[in-house]
Order: C-alpha cells, then sequence, then structure tokens
C-alpha cells in the first residue's frame, strides 16, 4: 500500500473515532406549535414540556425563554446522569394575533459554554369574519388560527340554544392550525332574525363549550339577524 494510501485511511480513521466534543447539552424536540387565548392581562396558554440532557452530572440549570431569565427558572437540578427533565410545563409566551417564533434556552451554571436551545412557535386562537357585514347568504371570508389537532374543524350554528346547522370548515388546517375558506355566513334557509352564535371546534358532534368539556379548542362567534326592508 502506498505512503499516500495510508494517509487518507489514517484520516478517515481519526474523523470516525473521534470522541464528540464536550458541552452536548440537548433539549429534546418540542412540539411545532402552541396555542395561547384571553387577553395579555389575563392570559391562557398550552404548557411547553421541557426536557433536556447532556449536562455535567448533579448540576444546576437555568432557564431562558427568548433571551430574558424565566421565573422560577433558576437553579434547576439536573440528576446523576446531567438529565432535567419532570419540569412543570412552561406556559407559550402570550400572543394576541397572528404567530410567531420562540426559543427556550438551558445554560448550566458555571459552564455557560454548555448551553442548549430549542424553538418553537406561539399562535393565537381565533376566527375572523370579512366582511363583517353580509346577507345570511352571501359568502364571506372565514380565517382561523390554533386549531392544532390532527381533525377538521367544524362551525356549529346555534340559534334559540338549538344547533340548526354543522359545517366542515376545514378538513385539514396548516401551520399552527391555521386554515382560511369561502363559505355561506348562516348556512340556513330563511334564517330566523335574532342572535345566532357559531362555534368552531374540532369535534363533528355539536357541545356547547360554554356547558360541557370539549376534547378540543373552541372559538364562539356571534352573528346578528336583522330584517331588512327595501
Amino acid at each position: 500500500m502506498s505512503n499516500r494510501t495510508l494517509a487518507v485511511s489514517g484520516a478517515l480513521l481519526f474523523a470516525v473515532v473521534a470522541p464528540a466534543s464536550a458541552g452536548a447539552a440537548v433539549i429534546e424536540p418540542l412540539r411545532p406549535c402552541y396555542v395561547t387565548a384571553g387577553t395579555a392581562a389575563q392570559p391562557q396558554a398550552e404548557g411547553v414540556e421541557i426536557k433536556a440532557s447532556g449536562f455535567t452530572p448533579n448540576s444546576k440549570v437555568d432557564l431562558s425563554m427568548d433571551g430574558a431569565p424565566y421565573p422560577n427558572g433558576v437553579g434547576l437540578q439536573t440528576d446523576p446522569a446531567g438529565a432535567l427533565g419532570a419540569l412543570p410545563p412552561v406556559p407559550a409566551p402570550f400572543i394576541g394575533e397572528g404567530s410567531r417564533d420562540f426559543t427556550i434556552t438551558l445554560t448550566e451554571q458555571g459552564n455557560p459554554a454548555n448551553t442548549a436551545t430549542a424553538t418553537a412557535k406561539t399562535t393565537a386562537l381565533g376566527v375572523t369574519v370579512k366582511p363583517k357585514k353580509a346577507r345570511p347568504a352571501e359568502k364571506i371570508r372565514f380565517r382561523g388560527s390554533g386549531f392544532t389537532a390532527a381533525k377538521s374543524v367544524y362551525a356549529h350554528y346555534v340559534y334559540k340554544n338549538k344547533v340548526r346547522r354543522t359545517v366542515r370548515m376545514a378538513r385539514r388546517t396548516g401551520t399552527c392550525g391555521s386554515w382560511s375558506v369561502r363559505a355561506r355566513q348562516i348556512p340556513v334557509d330563511d334564517p330566523g332574525t335574532g342572535l345566532w352564535t357559531v362555534q368552531f371546534d374540532q369535534s363533528k358532534q355539536y357541545k356547547n363549550a360554554t356547558k360541557q368539556q370539549l376534547n378540543s379548542v373552541y372559538v364562539r362567534l356571534g352573528i346578528r339577524v336583522r330584517l331588512v326592508r327595501d
């Protein structure tokens, strides 16, 4: 074997057996998107479950979100294997509309080079309609976000405490549970005047979300039908 071949073989062997560098902390993959609702003063948010490994055994780790220290996230204790788990879920950052990325960072105390980060999205739960005024039979644009379950999205039309029609609005949702469709404002012939309530959720069967527990996020909108004389 030529010297040139030996040199190349040696380089390949070195590349295979070289040990991983120190400071290899990692956070287990987060879900792609987390949903928030409510208001900034009274937010509701899905919890982010954080598990990590690769820290110095029995070390302490600090948690930050979007670069800011997280309350009660200082001095989190790792186990003898250098893993961090069983933390209470951290609420996703509130967002009033749309969606954005957020970053979780874990930094080992006394060894800041050993840092792990993970990024996911936070999105606002909501449904909008455009235009806001239209005849009941007119098609309008419905847009929703935050419907992240792997299920269809339904609209349940309720009038005088009785469901009058259920319509599938989207078979599948996009990133962060987004969907958009043009549909009749009220898909009922000759709808009665007064207040109609439309409940958007991911349950094929209607349940009044104000009285029953749903295994789904939901949004309720009111549409008032008035008699307009020409």
